[in-house]
């Protein structure tokens, strides 16, 4: 016998709103309980038919199908067990290694290297971990849900920070950096993926969806242009990489990939044309690039260091001792030292470990029940494993780009804040991975 839902509602439905009430009150998961009510309600009603096709009268058919489902504690209990909080236990604990494996390596150079430069890399490394834990903490805490609501402004903040940068008096290394106090931070490095948080979370809006082709061009191009302006050539491969996989993610059309390339061809061009600085630089790199490619002796000072350093390691290395020759030995290229130090069994295990971390994020965010939390943790996991392949892939000399290390190896604390603010978003996702509703696109 078949009935519509409306016929099915009768006067025996308090009894059913009863039960599931009582069900509701001791499910923990709040959200849920919009979607467990129809689940229940749904449940309810085809016992009710089922009985009612063998002959029972419907209050009688009503009561039994009740009785059925047990006790409403009970009841509740399994939805607690399937609708709990869900600790990434196995990424938090990956993480734990590749810190340790940091400060194994920055305890390392101290010991090797007895100049002031590396004298308290470690302590430094340490006292970095505490924002880094702080900003963890705080993005758990206000939870990845807070990004669609609030992705405007983190995309115009974002902006005004990156532009102020681009002006800050303060440089290191020929990059700009802003300075908040006696805080130097190194902005143009964290903005890339921010500004990528903001146009995914942004890609669900209705407003960008109507006018997509002429707003993403609007919103793509202003980083383009402030990443050549600082020479910033990885900070602007990594965000181009990224905006790839947010197109994937938003299901953009061919149309609006080729509004997308149009755009970046345009500001990039007028950047290379207008910046004698960027011209220079990106001659520079080529041509090192090139005579890398070539096997050619005449290739950067710091990349004949690197490609020495990997060639002689070994598979166990030199052992503990100065590297006077490499510099920035405790930020970007603490994992040429460690490699040094302990040879390429030391890199293997690195890159063991940092495979576990991407691979355990990509896998784990593909089994989140809300799609903007699935596409979120797919992008800081891609993004991770972009960086770190552009770090890797400008260290052996196969893209023209160098700098920035592997994620949070070092003791740079921009690096470490970006990085543990990214992980504390992507654990709010999987820590209520199971306690969000499905939501219909």
């Amino acid at each position: 016998m078949t009935r519509s839902e409306e016929g099915r509602d009768t006067k025996h439905s308090s009894i059913l709103e009863q039960f599931v009430g009582d069900v509701l009150a001791h499910v923990k998961a709040k959200q849920m309980h919009g979607e467990i009510r129809a689940e229940l309600l749904d449940h309810l009603l085809n016992e009710i038919e089922y009985g009612m096709d063998h002959g029972m009268d419907e209050s009688a058919a009503a009561q039994q199908a009740v009785r059925n489902m047990g006790g409403p504690s009970v009841v509740a209990a399994q939805f607690n067990q399937v609708h709990r909080p869900k600790a990434p236990w196995k990424l938090w604990i990956s993480v734990l290694v590749w810190i340790a494996i940091c400060v194994v390596g920055l305890f390392a150079v101290q010991a090797g290297n007895p100049q002031d430069l590396y004298r308290l890399s470690t302590e430094g490394y340490a006292w970095r971990l505490v924002p880094g834990g702080v900003a963890f903490l705080f993005a758990f805490w206000v939870g990845y849900q807070k990004l669609q609501k609030g992705a405007v402004w983190l995309y115009s903040l974002t902006l005004l920070l990156s532009i102020l940068t681009i002006f800050s008096s303060l440089s290191i290394n020929g990059q700009s950096f802003l300075s908040i106090g006696t805080i130097s931070i190194n902005m143009l490095y964290i903005s890339p993926f921010l500004v990528l948080i903001a146009l995914y979370s942004m890609s669900g809006d209705k407003f960008v969806k109507m006018h997509r082709p002429t707003l993403f061009l609007a919103l793509l191009s202003p980083p383009i242009i402030i990443y050549l302006a600082d020479g910033r050539l990885l900070q602007l491969c990594t965000y181009l990489c990224g905006v790839l996989v947010v197109g994937k993610l938003a299901g953009w059309k061919w149309g609006y990939v080729k509004w997308a390339a149009c755009g970046i061809i345009i500001a990039g061009g007028l950047c290379y044309g207008f910046i004698e600085r960027l011209r220079l630089l990106v001659h520079i790199r080529i041509g090192n690039w090139l005579h890398t490619l070539n096997g050619s002796a005449d290739i950067s000072y710091l990349q004949n260091i690197v490609q020495q350093i990997l060639r002689e390691a070994g598979w166990f290395g030199h052992g503990i001792g100065e590297l006077a020759s490499l510099p920035n030995v405790a930020s970007d290229n603490l994992s040429i030292a460690i490699i040094h130090m302990f040879g390429w069994v030391g890199g293997l295990i690195m890159l063991i470990a940092l495979t576990i971390i991407i691979t355990t994020m990509f896998r784990q965010a593909r089994l989140f029940r809300d799609p903007y939390a699935k596409g979120l943790g797919i992008l800081i996991s891609s993004m991770m494993a972009v960086h770190s392949l552009l770090y890797i892939g400008g260290i052996i000399g196969i893209v023209p780009i160098n700098g920035a290390g592997l994620p949070m190896l070092g003791s740079g604390g921009s690096e470490i804040l970006l990085w543990m603010m990214l992980l504390g978003l992507y654990s709010s996702a999987h820590w209520n991975k199971d306690m969000i509703p499905v939501l219909k696109q």
